[in-house]
């Protein structure tokens, strides 16, 4: 019982720990608001990430890059650039969030 509980704890651990927002570079920063401005503000104005539950905005973020056509990499460089614009409250649920429901955005 005590090892199963040592182990619980070592994976929540482990899955908090990877689930921190990455925070971005300056020039990873400069190519997510390029790639944003040419792929996302070129259809529609900028709706606020915050407004919406995680749930909600992945799902939004899934249709949009593959109507956009985006690529792995720009799709996950938009992921993280639109969530440093999330209050950290929000930041902090996601992480929950993610540890909870793991899976590909694939």
């Amino acid at each position: 019982m005590r090892f199963g509980l040592q182990i619980a704890i070592a994976v929540l651990v482990m899955g908090v720990l990877q689930t921190r927002a990455v925070e971005l570079s300056p020039k990873e920063t400069k190519e997510a608001q390029r790639l944003y401005n040419l792929k996302c503000a070129k259809c529609h104005k900028f709706y606020d990430p915050a407004s919406y539950s995680h749930p909600e905005w992945d799902d939004w973020m899934k249709k949009m890059a593959k109507k956009s056509k985006l690529k792995s990499t720009q799709y996950d460089l938009l992921v993280q650039y639109t969530e440093t614009l999330r209050p950290a409250a929000h930041k902090v649920e996601r992480s929950q969030a993610a540890t909870a429901r793991p899976g590909k955005h694939r």
